[in-house]
């Protein structure tokens, strides 16, 4: 099993990329990284070109049955369009394994959709983080990549329902990944097909909560989120209110005025419930809360385009996915 490393998005911290690689290697892992890692342009890490030309090769290549993606940011939606003209003019890249997550979603839905890949969303060895992460969460990420198929990493922690707890099982295939991401490819042609019953996972980081509730809002019109069997929630990280300031007081004179916030601040759980909860309600589905999966503090790895069951226990169990052999 050899790992190919590429950044298809934003610079990457060399030092810190060269301990997460190192850590791999360690854990048994035969790591190639891509020099294209090292570059850097305007707030990417390469130029589009490059960095497509990047991620291209190594997909192609006979010897690299994965790609690991260094890091995220921003910058993947960039180059979709870029490796479909690729794919169309050398060939499509056979069949292999897309790891990473955040802006890394967007590559995620392109490769398992167009081009029949495995996914895995799954932290990235750029993040200073990843040295550290918990055993068990590594444990199963090592396996995922090895084919094999560990004890669920996220066992053992019911998720809990907003709205509309299902009375049996559901089976459903699980695609999605970071909210954000989800939303801007919505009106491109790499949008994600809705296919009805899917389970749709959702996280986030540092995205406030009105902008989360005009980000689902976009989906729900969009007609996005039809037919769909449920929506799992994973940690929506550093997703704080902040609301505006108004006068507390008429001013009076050259005194500073007196200030205080236009409304009671709204903690992220309550959020979470009004926005998701609102939407499960006008779906009429199941909002289940607590996969602990996103970007922080759980780090759990998740497949992604594979069949799953969610009980009514709120236990999510991996049922089948294409790229396991044991």
């Amino acid at each position: 099993m050899r790992i190919g490393v590429v950044a298809p998005a934003s610079p990457v911290g060399q030092i810190e990329l060269s301990a997460g690689v190192e850590h791999l290697r360690k854990l048994g892992l035969d790591v190639k990284v891509h020099p294209q890692t090292a570059k850097q342009h305007f707030i990417f890490a390469a130029t589009d070109l490059e960095r497509a030309e990047a991620f291209y090769e190594y997909a192609t290549d006979p010897s690299i049955d994965v790609i690991w993606s260094a890091g995220g940011g921003y910058g993947a939606t960039r180059i979709l369009s870029m490796l479909e003209d690729l794919a169309e003019e050398r060939g499509r890249p056979p069949p292999k394994l897309l790891v990473g997550y955040s802006d890394i979603t967007a590559l995620h839905e392109l490769v398992r959709s167009r081009w029949n890949w495995a996914s895995l969303h799954c932290p990235m060895p750029s993040a200073g983080s990843f040295c550290n992460l918990d055993e068990r969460y590594l444990a199963a990420a090592i396996s995922y990549v090895n084919h094999r198929k560990p004890p669920d990493p996220w066992a053992g922690k019911p998720m809990q329902f907003m709205v509309n707890p299902p009375k049996e099982s559901i089976h459903g295939v699980l695609v999605g990944g970071n909210l954000s991401l989800w939303v801007v490819l919505m009106g491109t042609p790499f949008s994600p097909i809705n296919v009805p019953g899917r389970i749709l996972f959702l996280e986030d980081v540092e995205e406030a909560p009105y902008r989360i509730d005009r980000m689902m809002t976009h989906l729900f019109s969009a007609g996005a989120l039809e037919n769909l069997s449920a929506i799992i929630l994973g940690d929506f990280t550093d997703c704080k209110d902040s609301p505006s300031m108004v006068l507390a007081e008429p001013r009076v004179g050259s005194e500073p005025p007196k200030k205080k916030p236009i409304r009671p601040l709204i903690e992220l759980d309550d959020a979470l419930r009004h926005t998701f909860g609102d939407i499960g309600e006008r779906l009429g589905i199941p909002i289940a809360v607590g996969l602990p999966v996103g970007h922080g503090p759980n780090f759990a790895p998740l497949p992604l385009g594979a069949e799953y069951q969610l009980s009514p226990q709120g236990e999510l169990s991996l049922q089948h996915w294409s790229w396991l052999r044991s």
